[in-house]
C-alpha cells in the first residue's frame, strides 16, 4: 500500500498547482498526490501542471463536476477515491516545506501515531501558534489538555483505516472542516505533533478562495450542528466542550462580528443569531464565561445589546491584535486567571509553539 496520499482540490486554473504537487513529491516515501479537478476540465489542470508532472505516475487527475462551489465535496471525492495508508490535503495555493511527508511518517511511526498535526507557517506573517500543546509534548497529546481544538483545519497525516467514514461537513457555505477536525482530535486515537518537524507552507497570494465571508452570520456558525451531530461529541468531557465553546466564541463568533458592523449597528438578525450562539454554548458548556477573556465578553454583550451603535460595537471589540492588555489576559471569573484555557496560559503555550516553527523553518 502507498505510505501517504496527498489531496488537492482545484476549482480555477489560475490557482498555482504545479508548485503545490511538486512540493509533494519533493519526499523519499512512496508518495501519491491526488488533483481533484473540481467543476473543472481535466485537460485545464494538465495544461497548468505540464507536461513532466502529469506523465508522473505519482500524480493523479481526478474530476468531479458537481455544479457545487464548496471545498467539502472535492475533498470528499479524493477521500472516497484514496489508495494510501495515511491521507492529507493541501492546498491548491500551499505547499509543503521539504520532506515534510518523510518526516512526518516517520514521527507517525515512532510513536505508532494514527494522526500527525502538521506546523503551519504562513509565508506573509509567521507561524501558526497551534496547536498550543504542553510544553516538551510531541506524543500522547489529548484534545483538551493539549489544546488541540484551537487547531480547526486538519493540516497533517491521518491513518484512513481508522478514520474510514470520516467526512467534511456538506452544504455549509463556511466551517466545512470544524466537526472533522473536532472528530480527529477527541476521537481518542494516538495524535502527535512536533512543532520543529517541515511545516505546511501557506500562501496568500491568491484571492478566488472558495470559501470567503458573506451572507448573514448565521452562515458562519452553521457548522455547530454538524459538530454536536458527531458522534464524538457526546464523549467529550464537560473541560472539553467548555474549551471548545470558549475558542468558538472569542475566535468565530467576535470573528463574525467584526464582519458584520454597519453604520447602524448590528443587523436584528445576525443580533439574535449572536445571541442564540451564546446561549447554545453556555448549554453545553457551563462555565464557559469565566474563562473568557473580559474585552471578549464585553464584544459578546455589545454584540447582542439592541442600542449598540457601531462606535460602541468598535470599542468593544477593541484592537484584537494586542494581547498583553489587561482585559485580554483577565478572564470573566478572576479565579481562573491560570486556568489552562484562560487567555494568560493559552497564549503563552501559542507564543512558545510559533517560536519552535520558526526556528526550526530552516
Amino acid at each position: 500500500m502507498t505510505d501517504a496520499e496527498i489531496i488537492i482540490g482545484v476549482h480555477s486554473p489560475t490557482r498555482p498547482i504545479e508548485r503545490a504537487v511538486e512540493s509533494v513529491l519533493a519526499n523519499e516515501r512512496d508518495i501519491v498526490v491526488s488533483v481533484i479537478a473540481h467543476n473543472l476540465p481535466a485537460e485545464a489542470v494538465r495544461s497548468r501542471l505540464g507536461e513532466s508532472l502529469v506523465a508522473d505516475p505519482r500524480v493523479r487527475i481526478l474530476t468531479l463536476e458537481d455544479g457545487v462551489r464548496s471545498p467539502a465535496n472535492a475533498f470528499n471525492f479524493g477521500l472516497d477515491n484514496a489508495v494510501a495508508e495515511f491521507v492529507g490535503l493541501l492546498g491548491s495555493d500551499d505547499e509543503l516545506a521539504p520532506h515534510a511527508l518523510d518526516e512526518w511518517l516517520a514521527l507517525s511511526a515512532r510513536h505508532d501515531a494514527d494522526v500527525v498535526i502538521a506546523p503551519i507557517r504562513r509565508l506573509e506573517s509567521g507561524a501558526v501558534p497551534s496547536p498550543r500543546v504542553r510544553r516538551g509534548r510531541t506524543a500522547d497529546l489529548d484534545g483538551e489538555r493539549d489544546r488541540l481544538f484551537e487547531r480547526t483545519a486538519p493540516l497533517g497525516l491521518w491513518r484512513l483505516s481508522q478514520f474510514p467514514d470520516l467526512r467534511f461537513t456538506e452544504g455549509l457555505p463556511r466551517g466545512v472542516d470544524q466537526a472533522f477536525g473536532l472528530h480527529l482530535w477527541f476521537s481518542g486515537a494516538p495524535v502527535v505533533f512536533d512543532p520543529g518537524s517541515p511545516a505546511y507552507l501557506e500562501h496568500d497570494d491568491q484571492r478566488d478562495r472558495v470559501t470567503k465571508a458573506g451572507g448573514p452570520a448565521a452562515h458562519d456558525l452553521a457548522y455547530l450542528d454538524a459538530i454536536e451531530a458527531d458522534p464524538v461529541f457526546a464523549t467529550m468531557t464537560p473541560a472539553a466542550k467548555r474549551a471548545v465553546a470558549a475558542k468558538i466564541l472569542r475566535v468565530h463568533v467576535i470573528g463574525s462580528i467584526t464582519t458584520h458592523l454597519t453604520p447602524t449597528g448590528i443587523a436584528a438578525d445576525d443580533r439574535e443569531t449572536y445571541r442564540a450562539v451564546w446561549e447554545r454554548l453556555r448549554g453545553w458548556a457551563p462555565g464557559v464565561d469565566g474563562i473568557l477573556a473580559r474585552r471578549d465578553l464585553r464584544a459578546l454583550r455589545a454584540a447582542v445589546h439592541k442600542a449598540s451603535t457601531e462606535s460602541a460595537l468598535r470599542a468593544a471589540i477593541g484592537d484584537r491584535t494586542r494581547y498583553i492588555v489587561f482585559d485580554a489576559v483577565m478572564p470573566g471569573n478572576p479565579l481562573r486567571l491560570f486556568h489552562r484555557h484562560a487567555p494568560l496560559r493559552s497564549l503563552w503555550a501559542g507564543r512558545n509553539v510559533a517560536r519552535a516553527v520558526m526556528s526550526a523553518r530552516g
